[in-house]
């Protein structure tokens, strides 16, 4: 029988790759009308396989950042753990097991374990005040790219701002 928690991470690779294409708009300057494809950089899916995650440039003179990525479904910007991984460990924490169970369950080690309960914590406090408890984890694509965005400006704001 498979471990659940491979499950989850092919779940959360399927959804990331039916849900790749989105709208195009600077996350920086919200300009959706001059952008040209920049490159790529390929990016870990969630059961180890690779995937390409399109970079374009902004074409806007006023924009601050010049180049910019569309994270598919169920990444985060920056952090390498997608929302759902990291309130489902929140969740495993919550209900009592420790540090150490925690990362044998999810073959990472205590340090990672760590920063994720921290930053899910952070996140699932943001979303209760910021988002009205909104959760897009698992939920309709369409809500992915508002909550990128807003993510992004509300942890890393000297970033994306």
């Amino acid at each position: 029988m498979p471990h659940p928690w491979n499950s989850l991470l092919t779940v959360l690779s399927e959804i990331t790759r039916k849900n790749y294409k989105s709208f195009i708009c600077c996350p920086h300057c919200g300009n959706r009308d001059s952008h040209i494809k920049y490159g790529f950089y390929s990016r870990y899916l969630f059961d180890g396989n690779l995937t390409n995650i399109q970079r374009y440039r902004c074409d806007n003179d006023q924009c601050p950042q010049k180049t910019f990525s569309i994270l598919p479904h169920a990444f985060l910007r920056i952090t390498r753990a997608s929302l759902c991984m990291l309130l489902h460990v929140l969740k495993m924490y919550e209900q009592g097991n420790s540090i150490a169970s925690i990362a044998k369950h999810t073959g990472s080690n205590w340090p990672r374990i760590q920063r994720w309960i921290a930053k899910a914590i952070a996140i699932q406090d943001w979303i209760r005040v910021e988002r009205n408890g909104i959760l897009p984890c698992l939920s309709s694509q369409n809500l992915w790219p508002s909550f990128i965005r807003d993510f992004s400006w509300a942890f890393y704001p000297a970033r994306y701002r």
